[in-house]
């Protein structure tokens, strides 16, 4: 079964990246997001794209390593902080008690995402609140946007974000 894994997530890395080299040879190939994944998908994933995309819910990554040694970066493509002090009042996947520690856990992630030295990026899941009846397919309904449903910024969170911004470059370089 282990073979048959491998052969499939092979010939699946293989084949979309020879495509994207063909139609938009100056592209990077992102792969697929892995949410779940085994160490023999990733190993494919490493062998044929530009960047291996991991979504990584947790408070931080700061000390994540993926699977397998990796000669590719990493994506984040997506992670979030909810708080159910502001509706809708589903907290997300990482909850948090309030809009504050909301604010302090971004930061944190972030400043973690920026001394990993696999990571070149990390993307937060959602720009808006999902709705508090529930987004269409599967009713999920978490304060975990950029903005609420009317588009009103979640000052806490944007200040946030602002801030370690600011200071992301010396991060980076390992600079206080």
């Amino acid at each position: 079964m282990e073979e048959y894994c491998r052969l499939t997530a092979d010939h699946c890395f293989s084949i979309c990246s020879r495509f994207l080299k063909k139609v938009a040879p100056l592209k990077l190939y992102l792969g697929c997001r892995f949410a779940e994944y085994n160490a023999i998908v990733v190993e494919a994933a490493n062998r044929y794209c530009d960047v291996v995309s991991f979504n990584l819910y947790s408070r931080t990554v700061k000390g994540w390593a993926p699977p397998i040694e990796l000669n590719r970066p990493v994506l984040i493509g997506e992670f979030h902080f909810g708080a159910p002090d502001r509706a809708p009042f589903g907290s997300g996947l990482i909850g948090t008690a309030d809009q504050q520690e909301r604010a302090s856990a971004l930061t944190s992630y972030v400043e973690g995402a920026l001394q990993n030295s696999l990571i070149v990026g990390a993307h937060w899941f959602q720009y808006r609140d999902e709705p508090a009846t529930g987004r269409p397919l599967d009713g999920e309904n978490h304060q975990v946007g950029l903005v609420d449903i009317c588009d009103t910024p979640c000052p806490e969170t944007i200040k946030a974000v602002r801030g370690v911004s600011k200071k992301m470059y010396p991060l980076r370089m390992g600079l206080k």
